[in-house]
């Protein structure tokens, strides 16, 4: 495999150009929309559009690094006021479970908890790893999602903040990751025979109804540079006394699993390669230190699995066998409305990295 010059990718899943991959491309475009004197007059916008309701401002958070220290960065230094919410799906890490709840007693925000029907929720996730795809934690981020417009709606929030940055993160290649509701409901009906009733889902419909209703996404972390987010998590670890729980999106169990086993394992996927490559085109590590990293071990204990520890292993028993068996489901063609994607884009109501990866 061809691998390109500048971050670890590879040409079975990126575009290798004679510089750098499609991936660093996308990083330096988005490098050049950064630019950090737009920050203080996009958290007087959010000021300004709550100034007259409880909440001018709404955002997700999983006991994480990211979450934890945005919403530090919300209270105490951009003096907003959030209200939080979290979707509990049955599978938090202890350790971010006590996260959460120290950062929001320390900081003394609202915090709603939305759970789910645990039995359909997990059928959902079962289906997936029957069917052997690779993009097996999807039905966790577009819950979230659900939730989270539903809630500013409600509250008539108007922004909502989001953890991510490119500069840490990256982006995920579609093929490993497609975030599509037709999609979900596809996959359960298809390998369940039964379809979904209670779990929340995001629909495109859904998405056009918010856009209309401005609603807005903020990735506040794009405009700040590393070290100054980083003194931010030192302060936001001092005060609260959060505690690492292991690697990058081990705050759950099922997350875990699929990253550290799942994919590795039966797709041979390492997701680590796309948050290591962010570092290393930010340059906070080099190239070789990356590929250092990319060597480490990585483990994971099946038992952690709870209940359904046997039902797993039996569909990764028959991995090879259900993917000669892959049955084609139902997607939306985002393609179809690129334009309209666009314009959403540009009104930060999707984030662009959606439109790049969904309609070019």
């Amino acid at each position: 495999m061809k691998e390109c010059p500048r971050c670890l990718f590879t040409d079975d899943f990126a575009t290798i150009g004679e510089k750098q991959c499609n991936y660093c491309d996308l990083h330096d475009q988005l490098e050049g929309q950064a630019n950090p004197e737009n920050l203080p007059k996009e958290i007087q916008r959010i000021k300004n559009k709550g100034k007259s309701r409880q909440y001018d401002c709404i955002m997700g958070i999983s006991g994480g690094l990211d979450s934890s220290t945005l919403l530090y960065m919300a209270v105490k230094v951009w003096g907003l006021r959030p209200l939080v919410i979290h979707f509990d799906n049955g599978w938090n890490n202890d350790i971010a479970t006590a996260n959460m709840h120290n950062l929001v007693t320390k900081l003394s925000v609202p915090y709603i908890v939305f759970g789910t029907d645990t039995e359909e929720y997990n059928r959902l996730n079962m289906a997936f790893l029957n069917a052997g795809l690779p993009d097996a934690d999807i039905p966790n981020d577009i819950a979230m999602t659900k939730l989270m417009y539903d809630t500013a709606h409600k509250y008539g929030i108007k922004y909502i903040l989001n953890g991510h940055c490119f500069r840490t993160e990256g982006s995920t290649p579609k093929g490993w990751t497609y975030m599509d509701a037709k999609y979900i409901r596809s996959v359960y009906s298809s390998m369940t025979g039964k379809e979904l009733k209670n779990y929340p889902l995001f629909t495109f419909k859904d998405q056009l109804y918010y856009a209309w209703k401005g609603i807005k996404n903020v990735r506040p972390f794009h405009y700040l540079s590393i070290d100054e987010r980083q003194k931010y998590e030192q302060q936001m670890i001092d005060l609260t006394g959060w505690q690492s729980y292991g690697g990058k999106h081990c705050e759950n169990i099922y997350t875990e699993f699929v990253g550290s086993y799942y994919l590795p394992e039966m797709h041979h996927i390492d997701k680590r390669i796309v948050y290591i490559s962010a570092l290393v085109r930010s340059q906070q590590i080099t190239k070789k230190e990356g590929k250092m990293k990319m060597n480490a071990p990585v483990e994971f204990d099946l038992n952690k699995l709870r209940g359904y520890t046997d039902e797993i292993k039996g569909y990764l028993n028959n991995f090879e066998s259900n993917q000669k068996q892959r049955m084609d489901f139902d997607r939306y063609n985002f393609r179809k409305y690129r334009l309209f994607i666009w314009l959403l884009a540009k009104m930060k109501v999707v984030p662009y990295t959606f439109y790049v990866k969904y309609c070019k």
